[in-house]
């Protein structure tokens, strides 16, 4: 059963960030990430981990790339270290660009479906 709640907890997850992704520059902070889904902002990234491997394997963007801490209106050190890992492009990208790029294929997938 545990394993079920997890993937209901990455499926959920995954769906707030395709409707972030939907709205004008949408991005969505930890805290009330967390607070939608029942889990505490600090332990987010394993469950952002799963969506962002899972998308990577159906070819979708990175949709944790909408996910932003409330002081710095960016995604936490984690992020850039799962993206380029997963995404060998942006080996030797900077975050910036790379968050840039991934943030355009979220907001250009959920708009042209």
């Amino acid at each position: 059963m545990p394993e079920t709640f997890e993937m209901d907890r990455v499926d959920r997850i995954a769906d707030i960030l395709y409707g972030v992704a939907s709205a004008q520059d949408g991005l969505i902070e930890y805290a009330p990430l967390g607070k939608r889904v029942g889990v505490q902002p600090n332990h987010l990234g394993y469950f952002l981990e799963r969506v962002s491997t899972r998308a990577t394997r159906r070819a979708e963007p990175l949709w944790s790339a909408l996910v932003v801490s409330k002081d710095s209106r960016r995604p936490s050190e984690g992020f850039y270290l799962l993206a380029r890992r997963l995404r060998t492009e942006y080996a030797d990208v900077d975050d910036r660009t790379l968050w840039l790029e991934e943030r355009q294929r979220c907001y250009d997938t959920a708009r042209s479906t």
